[in-house]
C-alpha cells in the first residue's frame, strides 16, 4: 500500500510538471506572436497540436490515477474485513480461555476435597488419592500452559490489530492527500481548458495580423533592396580595407618573426654570457681559496718571524747579561790585582809575616786562617764557570738549542732553558759582587778564572757563527714550509 500510494504521489508531480511546462510554452508563445507572426502560422499550429496532445495524456494519467485509487480503496476494504475476522478469532480464543478457567478451579476444588476425604478415611485410599493428585496436577499444567499460549496469542493479535490500524490510517490521510490533488489536477486542467479556449481566439487574431503584416512586409522588401545595393557597396569597400589590413597583418608578422629570432639570438648570448658569468665565480672561487690559503702560509711565516724574533731578543737579552757578567768580572780582577799589591807592600812593614820558610805547622794556621775566602771563592767560580759554559758566545750552548732542530715541537722548552742560562750568570755576578765586599777572600783567586777571560776578537767571532746559523734557521724554515 505505501509503495503504490508512493507511486501515485510521483505520477501526480509529473503531471503538475508537464502541466507547467505546457503554461510556460503558452506564455512564451504570447510573447513571440506578436514578433514572429510572418510565416509561422503552421509553427503555431503544429504547437496547438502538441499541447492538445499533452491535454490528453493528462486526461489519460488522471484516469489511471483513479484507477488506482479505486484499487486502494478495495484493498482497504478486504483490509477491514480482515480486520473484523481477526477480532471474531480473539473473541474465540478469549472464551476458550474462560472454559479452561473453569476445570482448573473444579480440579483446585476436587484436590482439597480429596485431600480432606484422605484425611477422613486414612491410609487404604491413599494410593488411589495420589494418582487422582498427579492426574490433577498434570491437568493443571497442560491448563497452564494454554493459558499462557492464549495470553501470548493475544499479544500477538494486539499488537498486529495496532499495526493494521496505524496502516489503516496512514492509508486514509494519504487518500485524502490524493484525493485533494487529484481536485487540484482538475482545476488546473478546467483552467488549462479555457487558457486553451483563449490562445485560439488569439490565434484568430494572429491570423488576421498576420496577413495584414504581409503586406507590410512587400514594402519593407523594396526597401530593404534598396538597402541591401548600399550595403553591398559598403562590403565591396570594407573588404577593400580588410585586404589592405591583411597585407599589414603580414608585414607585422614578418616584423614580429624577426623579432623573435633576434630575442632568441638575444637569449643565446645570455645564456653565454651566464655560462662566462659562472665560469668566473668559480675562478674568483679558486682565486679567493688560494687567497686565503696564501694568507695562512704568510700567517704561520709571520708567526714563525715573530717566534724567530723572539728567540733572538732573548738571545740578545742573554748576551747582554753575559757581556754584563764580563764587565762584572774584569772589575773584579782588577780589584783583586790592586788589592794583591797593597798587600805585597805592606807585609815586609809589619814583618807579621816576615820570614820565607815557616814550619808546617805556621803553613797550616795560614792555611785555616785564609782557607774558609779561598774555597768559598773556588767553589763560586766553578758556578760561575758552569754558567759560563752555557753563554751565548760559547758553541757549546747551540747543541741541543733552537738552532740545532728548526720546526720542532721541542722550540718552547729550549727557550725556556736559555732563559734559565741567563738566570744562572745573573746568580753567578751577583754571587761574585757579593764576594767582591770581602778583601780577605781576594787572596787565594786561581789563575784560571783568568785563563777563562775571552779576547774581544773571540767574542766577534762567535757573534758572526751565531748570526750564520739564525740565517740558516730561517732557510730551513721556509724549505720546509
Amino acid at each position: 500500500m505505501p509503495q503504490q500510494l508512493s507511486r501515485l504521489q510521483e505520477e501526480l508531480k509529473k503531471e503538475k510538471e508537464e502541466k507547467s511546462r505546457a503554461l510556460q510554452e503558452l506564455a512564451e508563445m504570447k510573447k513571440r506572436m506578436p514578433s514572429q507572426m510572418n510565416g509561422n502560422e503552421s509553427l503555431g499550429k503544429s504547437r496547438v497540436e502538441m499541447l492538445e496532445k499533452e491535454v490528453e495524456k493528462a486526461k489519460g494519467s488522471e484516469r489511471k490515477m483513479l484507477q488506482s485509487l479505486v484499487s486502494q480503496t478495495k484493498q482497504l476494504e478486504q483490509t477491514k474485513i480482515s480486520l473484523e475476522e481477526a477480532k471474531l478469532e480473539i473473541r474465540s480464543l478469549q472464551e476458550s480461555i474462560k472454559s479452561l478457567e473453569g476445570p482448573a478451579v473444579s480440579a483446585s476444588r476436587s484436590s482439597r476435597h480429596l485431600g480432606k476425604h484422605l484425611e477422613k478415611n486414612g491410609p487404604s485410599d491413599a494410593a488411589r488419592a495420589e494418582e487422582e493428585i498427579r492426574k490433577l496436577r498434570n491437568e493443571l499444567k497442560l491448563a497452564t500452559e494454554a493459558e499462557e499460549k492464549s495470553k501470548r496469542a493475544m499479544d500477538d493479535l494486539a499488537i498486529a490489530l495496532k499495526e493494521v490500524t496505524m496502516e489503516a490510517h496512514q492509508v486514509k490521510e494519504r487518500f485524502s492527500k490524493t484525493n485533494s490533488e487529484l481536485e487540484n489536477v482538475r482545476a488546473e486542467a478546467e483552467r488549462s481548458k479555457t487558457l486553451l479556449e483563449s490562445m485560439e481566439e488569439k490565434f484568430r487574431l494572429a491570423s488576421e495580423e498576420s496577413e495584414r503584416l504581409k503586406l507590410e512586409l512587400e514594402e519593407s522588401a523594396a526597401a530593404w533592396n534598396v538597402k541591401e545595393n548600399g550595403f553591398v557597396s559598403c562590403m565591396k569597400m570594407s573588404e577593400e580595407e580588410i585586404t589592405k589590413l591583411q597585407q599589414e597583418n603580414s608585414k607585422l608578422s614578418d616584423s614580429q618573426r624577426v623579432a623573435r629570432e633576434e630575442n632568441f639570438k638575444l637569449r643565446d648570448i645570455l645564456k653565454q654570457s651566464v655560462n662566462e658569468a659562472t665560469v668566473v665565480k668559480e675562478a674568483l672561487e679558486i682565486a679567493r681559496n688560494e687567497n686565503s690559503h696564501l694568507k695562512d702560509l704568510l700567517s704561520e711565516k709571520e708567526n714563525a718571524f715573530q717566534s724567530i724574533r723572539q728567540e733572538y731578543e732573548c738571545l740578545k737579552v742573554s748576551e747582554a747579561a753575559a757581556l754584563d757578567s764580563v764587565e762584572e768580572l774584569k772589575a773584579l780582577l782588577a780589584a783583586t790585582s790592586t788589592v794583591d799589591s797593597s798587600k805585597t807592600v805592606t807585609l815586609p812593614e809589619t814583618g807579621s809575616f816576615a820570614q820565607p820558610k815557616e814550619s808546617t805547622n805556621d803553613g797550616k794556621s795560614t792555611k785555616g786562617i785564609f782557607g774558609f775566602p779561598s774555597g768559598r771563592w773556588k767553589g763560586e767560580s766553578s758556578r760561575f764557570q758552569i754558567s759560563r759554559r752555557h753563554s751565548i758566545g760559547e758553541p757549546a750552548k747551540f747543541k741541543g738549542s733552537v738552532f740545532d732542530m728548526a720546526g720542532s715541537p721541542e722550540q718552547k722548552d729550549r727557550m725556556f732553558a736559555s732563559f734559565s742560562n741567563v738566570s744562572d750568570m745573573r746568580v753567578a755576578s751577583s754571587i761574585v759582587t757579593d764576594d767582591a765586599l770581602n778583601s780577605d777572600d781576594f787572596d787565594h783567586l786561581d789563575g784560571i778564572q783568568l785563563d777563562g777571560m775571552e779576547h774581544p776578537s773571540v767574542k766577534q767571532k762567535k757573534k758572526k757563527a751565531i748570526f750564520r746559523r739564525f740565517g740558516d734557521l730561517l732557510r730551513r724554515k721556509t724549505f720546509h714550509k
